[in-house]
C-alpha cells in the first residue's frame, strides 16, 4: 500500500485543519518533562510533544530549537505540503497493548482511552525505500 509522509516547518495553530488527514476517530497522547496524556480528541494544550492520530494518518510533533517540528504520515495524498523524499510504502499491522490490571505496570492512567484496561492497537508500519522508518497508530480496539 503507498504510503505519504510530510515534513512541516511548524506545528500548525489550528490542529482542527490536519483532521481532514486523519479520519475518525482521533485518539492524541500529550508529553512533556512530568505529565503524559492520552485522550480522544484534538489536545487542548499541545505541550512539547505529542501526536494525534485516526484511521487514516497521523500527525506527530516535537520541540527543535523555538519550532515545533511536526510530520504528517498518511495514507492519501495531501496538497500544498511538502513531502519527504523517498518511495513511503505501509504495512498495516495490529499489536496488543500492555494489560493496565497487571501488578507490574503503573501507567498514570487508569484505562485507554476508548475505556478498557486492555486492547489492542491498529498500526501503520511505514517503510522508505524499503526499510522500516515509522510505526504510526492508527485506532484503539
Amino acid at each position: 500500500m503507498k504510503g505519504y509522509v510530510y515534513a512541516l516547518e511548524d506545528l500548525p495553530e489550528d490542529l482542527q485543519s490536519i483532521r481532514i488527514h486523519l479520519g475518525e476517530p482521533l485518539v492524541h497522547w500529550v508529553a512533556d518533562g512530568a505529565e503524559l496524556r492520552i485522550r480522544i480528541g484534538i489536545p487542548a494544550d499541545r505541550k512539547d510533544r505529542g501526536a494525534v492520530f485516526g484511521p487514516r494518518g497521523e500527525l506527530r510533533w516535537w520541540p527543535e530549537g523555538h519550532q515545533r517540528r511536526a510530520l504528517l504520515l498518511t495514507d492519501q495524498p495531501a496538497e500544498n505540503l511538502r513531502p519527504v523524499g523517498g518511495d513511503w510504502t505501509i504495512e498495516p499491522e495490529e499489536v496488543e497493548l500492555q494489560n493496565l490490571e497487571e501488578p507490574r505496570v503503573k501507567p498514570n492512567f487508569e484505562v485507554y482511552p476508548h475505556g478498557s484496561k486492555k486492547g489492542h492497537l491498529k498500526v501503520h508500519i511505514y517503510y522508505r525505500n524499503g526499510v522500516p522508518v515509522f510505526i504510526s497508530p492508527r485506532q484503539l480496539k
